[in-house]
């Protein structure tokens, strides 16, 4: 529902612009690195590039565009992360997500990071990118669309509070070192370029989840555009901004 090609490259280079990286964890030559929920493939591409020694994977529950060709090293697998990954214990330096709030139900996400420490090397990190589905300071159309979107969420066992404490479930799952950070993602013209892609992004995200609004929330399809109406002149108007918050955490 919210993973159309399009806009998950929009996201990346919307997120990547405003954090100005790629990565946020202390690489040293990595001999293998995974991707889970990997969209394009765009982010194993990138990487592909800046460590060329290194043996990028990308797993997916659907498939790369059948255009897509990837580096010599990088691979694709079709995947589904709740039914665990196709990968022996211990087999990557570097295990990273971003943006799966949409894809993992509340009472799966410890068993998930736990799947990740299996997959990770001793020594190798973890990485997780997540947001709530909030937008601050927007105004109270923004508010209002913030609440459908979580509560649309919940009413499908998902759970966008969990990405707020992605760091108490990494100790609990054993991995140490564990830092969090926050970054405010400017949405609308304010925000320059970013800022505008970011606009995009949650523009093509509040169309594609109408239907939900409408079918979950009991609205009708009128008041649902004129809450994405109301929403896109706030982000147009005010200094509005989204988080994200990134995780990691070391195996020892």
């Amino acid at each position: 529902m919210l993973c159309s090609a399009p806009r998950l490259d929009i996201q990346h280079y919307a997120i990547q612009q405003a954090t100005q990286k790629r990565y946020h964890v202390p690489l040293d030559n990595p001999k293998r690195a995974l991707d889970v929920g990997a969209g394009t493939g765009v982010w194993i591409m990138e990487m592909a590039s800046d460590f060329p020694e290194c043996e990028f994977s990308g797993v997916d529950i659907a498939p790369l565009q059948p255009t897509t060709v990837l580096p010599k090293n990088c691979e694709f697998k079709l995947a589904n992360l709740l039914e665990g990954l196709p990968y022996p214990d211990s087999y990557f330096d570097y295990v990273r997500h971003c943006m799966l709030v949409a894809a993992i139900p509340k009472d799966h996400w410890l068993p998930y990071i736990e799947e990740c420490a299996r997959l990770c090397a001793p020594g190798g990190w973890i990485e997780m990118g997540e947001f709530n589905g909030r937008v601050y300071e927007g105004g109270p159309a923004c508010d209002r669309l913030g609440d459908l979107m979580q509560g649309g969420l919940r009413k499908r066992g998902l759970s966008p509070e969990t990405t707020e404490v992605l760091d108490d479930l990494m100790r609990q799952a054993g991995l140490v070192d564990v830092q969090a950070w926050q970054f405010k993602l400017p949405m609308g013209s304010w925000g320059g370029s970013s800022g505008m892609l970011l606009l995009k992004d949650m523009r093509m995200i509040q169309n594609a989840l109408a239907p939900m609004f409408m079918s979950v929330c009991g609205m009708s399809q009128e008041d649902v555009e004129q809450q994405i109406k109301q929403s896109e002149e706030e982000l147009e108007t005010h200094k509005a901004y989204t988080i994200l918050r990134v995780y990691i955490g070391r195996k020892p």
